[in-house]
């Protein structure tokens, strides 16, 4: 049956094995989506694209199921089974499922409300910084869990991800109207990968190449159940699903700041990095945000031509996708571009505000948050968790260690950053000084401050509570009041007060 002819049969209700009554249909580049009653049913397109080849009955069956597998990882209650559509009773009519030779095959998912995908969300205005933050730390379990390549596959080298790169490029030179925006991004791309090589390899010895959900954007998230659940993973193309963490997180990262809420970008980001620890892949994350805008643009503009092939589409229409792709481009070349980021301490007593006051800052002012509290209990490389004294001087070394080796490279790779603890030492403030001076960067002490009752009062609080990264006590207070050290008079000119104590919580 020939693909038009497949696309009106799945339109009647009838060709449905449960109650249906009407059938509404999603177009991709490549699939179908067939919404019937209670149930969604994804068949491929028999398509020839220059990254997927389902001409053949066979490879859109073994894409069926492989869909299948990889998506029951983060969305088992969406994804029911394979199902064949086979020759109804009549010449133009077929059924799903049922005995018979297959004609085609389909995903079989439970239906959702379109309202409750992340990109429509968006549009609305209508997505929380708390569903953002529960996605991050999601995204961080399922990539923690996830298989490692092996050093054979070829995946995650230096050469793999500039054949993916010149792909989508060339993508887009062939389809998008402004050849000097697409030329100034392909030159800032290729440079990039070529001065990132240490880093790609470097990547791939760490284990960050993974077996990953490959199409993570807005238009792939849905809020089931009250829970941010990711579906539709990349699964024609193994190269494109084995990928770096960090290129994975980077897709719907690029993808809302695209959309404009930044605030919701930094809050995925900060909440994924604080979950993992992989502060290093901020060195990639400005190259792989700016190839997600790319493979965006490319996709778009795919799409549009195909409906323009078939007379679907009006000369508005493509002018607004042209428009798009422009815009994607613009994120693309702002990654690329990004200057050395600007340094923040917080600086306060434990209990006086500093996490809540850093959060925010991050957050509005797309900062990179990396807190003492959470790095304190991350044990370092190699080693195990538990045991020792985690506020013995040793360990404060190296936590300092480590705030500061986090800031210098998300400093250098053009993100500002909020290294949130107490800094009560003096030498401990230099340092960070030292190293915004070098970067020739700005820097800044956020000072907050509360009455002794008032510490007291929020320790005992979130220790009863368990729920806080801070294990600080009130024995830890006392030792912190007697070996803090005040900001001297050459420290108060990077000096930003906060308000009341109560402002602050």
């Amino acid at each position: 049956m020939e693909s038009a002819v497949l696309t009106q049969a799945l339109m009647r209700p009838a060709a449905y094995p449960h109650p249906v009554s009407k059938v509404t249909l999603i177009e991709t580049h490549i699939s179908q989506v067939f919404l019937a009653g209670a149930f969604a049913y994804k068949v491929r397109k028999p398509v020839r694209l220059a990254y997927v080849n389902f001409a053949s009955l066979a490879t859109r069956h073994a894409d069926c199921e492989a869909e299948l597998r990889l998506n029951r990882r983060m969305a088992a209650a969406l994804y029911l089974e394979v199902v064949p559509i086979i020759a109804g009773p009549g010449p133009l009519d077929v059924r799903i499922g049922g005995n018979g030779a297959a004609l085609e095959y389909a995903v079989k998912m439970r239906r959702f409300r379109q309202r409750d995908l992340f990109s429509t969300m968006a549009e609305a205005d209508q997505l929380t910084g708390a569903q953002i933050d529960t996605l991050g730390r999601q995204i961080a379990a399922f990539h923690e869990s996830a298989p490692v390549t092996g050093h054979a596959s070829g995946h995650g080298t230096p050469a793999r991800i500039a054949e993916v790169m010149e792909a989508a490029l060339n993508g887009v030179a062939e389809l998008a109207s402004s050849t000097e925006m697409t030329g100034r991004v392909a030159a800032l791309l290729r440079t990039r990968a070529g001065s990132l090589q240490p880093a790609f390899h470097k990547r791939l010895a760490s284990g960050h190449i993974r077996e990953c959900h490959g199409d993570l954007h807005l238009g792939n998230v849905a809020l089931i159940g009250q829970k941010p659940t990711p579906f539709d993973c990349l699964e024609f193309d193994e190269a494109l699903r084995w990928i770096d963490t960090i290129s994975d997180t980077a897709f719907l990262f690029m993808d809302l700041l695209h959309s404009g809420r930044q605030e919701l970008a930094y809050g995925l980001l900060n909440a994924y990095l604080e979950c993992t620890g992989d502060y290093a892949g901020l060195v990639v994350l400005p190259f792989y945000t700016a190839m997600r805008a790319v493979v965006r643009a490319r996709v778009l503009l795919e799409r549009a031509h195909q409906r323009s092939a078939a007379g679907a589409i009006t000369t508005a229409e493509m002018a607004t996708t042209q428009m798009r792709c422009n815009d994607l481009l613009d994120v693309a070349c702002f990654a690329l571009t990004r200057r050395p980021g600007a340094i923040t301490i917080m600086h306060g007593l434990s209990g006086s505000g500093k996490s809540t006051v850093a959060q925010r800052l991050a957050l509005a002012g797309a900062m990179v948050c990396v807190r003492s509290d959470v790095e304190r209990q991350r044990p370092p490389h190699g080693h195990t968790a538990g045991g020792g004294d985690l506020y013995a001087a040793a360990q404060t070394a190296r936590v300092y260690r480590r705030l500061r080796a986090v800031c210098c490279l998300g400093s250098g790779a053009g993100f500002p950053m909020i290294a949130d603890a107490t800094f009560l030492a003096r030498g401990h403030r230099q340092q960070f000084a030292s190293l915004a001076a070098r970067r020739v960067v700005s820097f800044s002490i956020v000072d907050c401050n509360a009455d002794l009752a008032t510490l007291r009062e929020r320790i005992a609080a979130r220790t009863g509570q368990g729920r806080d990264p801070s294990d600080a006590s009130l024995q830890v207070l006392a030792l912190q009041q007697r070996a803090q050290e005040p900001l001297g008079s050459d420290e108060w000119r990077h000096v930003v007060r906060v308000g009341e104590p109560a402002a602050v919580e």
